[in-house]
């Protein structure tokens, strides 16, 4: 995880540097709205989200986030302000959430998590698939991963495609072992969509997508089976980062 992090205050400097570094969060400190413009244009891509505050010498909270907006690929925003009447200028600016400080770890941690939220992307380039977590491409899309995410589901997006899947919030572990690490050359999963809900086959050699569309009877016994598959994948993936 990569924070960007703009505040002037040194003891809430000081106070985010000892938490990002519990949390084991690579982050970079701005002390102005300024300097925020400067790492997220230099730094293009490489934030998972940044921790705003509002009223800042040189440039606030408000102008950067004007800016960067207009400048620089989608990341969320966090408004962080001692002030809660800025809240709604806030958004309007482009911030995704606002927090007022001082506040609890955990209450920030869980904002954290939940704006961090990501979909699934999977390309396959010279014959190599990979399977990754992938930024939204707006607000709109993160607010959907964030509905998805209360439901224990996220979405599921093929390079080149521009229809996505709603998923398991874990069956990227399923199709990452299937293709990957068994080298099949087919992975299945659910679409749980609820428009056209469906069994998908998806193709390593091209990423192409076959669905059987459910009966109404069939798809929830389907899902429950996805489910336990979907946790003891996700148990194993858990197990490999202890061992290692």
């Amino acid at each position: 995880m990569n924070i960007l992090i703009a505040e002037d205050a040194p003891v809430i400097q000081m106070v985010h540097e000892a938490t990002m570094e519990k949390w084991g969060y690579e982050y970079d400190m701005a002390l102005n709205g300024a300097e925020v413009v400067s790492l997220a244009r230099k730094n293009n891509g490489r934030y998972d989200l940044c921790i705003m505050d509002v009223s800042m010498p040189i440039m606030s909270g408000i102008e950067a986030t004007r800016i960067i907006r207009k400048e620089i690929s989608y990341f969320p925003i966090l408004g962080y302000s001692s002030d809660g009447k800025t809240e709604n200028t806030c958004l309007e600016s482009g911030m995704d959430e606002f927090l007022l400080k001082p506040c609890y770890p955990d209450r920030l941690f869980g904002i954290i998590e939940e704006l961090t939220t990501k979909l699934i992307l999977v390309n396959v380039e010279n014959g190599d698939i990979s399977i990754l977590r992938a930024m939204p491409m707006n607000p709109d899309e993160l607010k959907e991963l964030r509905e998805l995410k209360k439901k224990g589901l996220t979405k599921l997006k093929l390079v080149g495609l521009d229809h996505s899947f709603v998923v398991h919030k874990n069956i990227q572990n399923k199709i990452s072992h299937d293709l990957i690490g068994e080298g099949k050359e087919i992975s299945e999963f659910i679409d749980r969509s609820s428009a056209e809900p469906g069994r998908c086959h998806l193709y390593k050699v091209n990423l192409h997508v076959t669905k059987d569309l459910f009966l109404p009877d069939e798809l929830e016994e389907a899902i429950r089976r996805e489910d336990e598959i979907a946790v003891k994948f996700n148990q194993i993936t858990d197990k490999r980062v202890l061992d290692e």
